[in-house]
């Protein structure tokens, strides 16, 4: 029995939370850049000033649980041939405003790789031959 209104109920449930969780990433995004700003300027009064924090911020490449294989799900969906995982990884680095310098790009990869290898043990995704340096991966 199918249940057409059921699924487009939870398509439109999945991109309302997709956009909070779109604009709270912004705003911690503001967040961060005020208090670097604030930061600075109290260096500027006081080079020797002792800054404490509660917690130690995660890294600007952090990313929430299961962020990520969600990502690299989306990039196999939209591609018209086998990505690499460098490939994936430049797609995120962009579509989450990261800095493009050679260490990101390797972190990022490095987890593209590692949800790459869990999606493929799952059945979601499958390597193919690919010139170059890297292999080729494809939506199974």
């Amino acid at each position: 029995m199918e249940r057409p209104n059921t699924v487009a109920g939870l398509i439109e449930m999945h991109r309302t939370l997709a956009g909070k969780i779109e604009a709270a990433r912004n705003e911690l995004h503001r967040l961060v850049e005020d208090m670097e700003a604030v930061e600075h300027t109290i260096y500027l009064f006081d080079p020797e000033a002792q800054l404490g924090r509660a917690k130690p911020l995660p890294s600007k490449n952090a990313a929430f649980k299961g962020e990520m294989q969600r990502h690299v799900i989306a990039a196999l969906r939209m591609a018209t041939g086998p990505l690499t995982s460098l490939e994936i990884a430049r797609q995120v680095i962009a579509l989450r405003k990261l800095p493009d310098d050679p260490k990101t790009v390797v972190v990022i990869r490095k987890r593209v790789g590692a949800a790459l290898w869990r999606l493929k043990q799952r059945g979601w995704a499958k390597e193919v031959p690919k010139e170059g340096e890297y292999k080729g991966w494809l939506r199974a």
